[in-house]
């Protein structure tokens, strides 16, 4: 390898890096900058998705998919990964803006010790901003566009995006070789 090949592959790895570091330090600026309104009607949300309460997270979702909103779409169909509730209350804003946000919180365990730990473990809502306040609402491809993140390299773990219109969508575990990973689950 010539002087110039190795500068240049120098280079490029500390580009690299930079960028790395500079897209993590705007998710934290995002978290920092949430308004409290949508963190209180995330953890709403969140907590009676694991309650498995229906009639809590009706007025937390968009008016035209609350109506049609049952109990079954609040847990994982059983041709998933097999997990347990486990919401430990918090919640990560993953990206917002004044009109909508993403918020992520880890929401359930794995059954078996098959399973690593944090595989299936998350759930990611879409939300919008109303009249009303904060609700979850179904993203389109658009919307839900860099919602994965490369944290640990281009390994993505498996994790669950509530669509109010469809119930739980799981994103299993995949490998990207792009930088900027766009895959998420979308709400069709």
């Amino acid at each position: 390898m010539t002087r110039s090949s190795r500068l240049l592959a120098l280079g490029t790895t500390a580009m690299i890096a930079m960028a790395i570091a500079v897209s993590a330090s705007s998710l934290h600026g995002q978290e920092a900058a949430a308004d409290p309104a949508l963190t209180a009607a995330a953890q709403k949300a969140f907590k009676a998705i694991a309650d498995g309460d229906v009639e809590a997270l009706k007025p937390l979702v968009a008016k035209k998919y609350a109506k049609n909103l049952t109990a079954e779409q609040l847990r994982p169909l059983q041709t998933g990964p097999k997990v347990t509730v486990a919401y430990d209350g918090n919640v990560r804003v993953m990206r917002a803006d004044d009109r909508k946000a993403v918020v992520q919180a880890n929401m359930f365990a794995p059954s078996s010790s098959d399973i690593p730990k944090g595989e299936g473990s998350k759930l990611t809502l879409f939300m919008v901003k109303e009249k009303s306040g904060w609700v979850v609402d179904a993203p389109d491809k658009r919307q839900a566009d860099d919602d994965a993140t490369i944290k640990g390299g281009w390994y993505h773990p498996g994790a669950f995006t509530f669509c109010p219109n469809q119930g739980l969508e799981y994103l299993g575990s995949h490998f990207s070789n792009k930088l900027n990973c766009k895959s998420t689950a979308v709400c069709r």
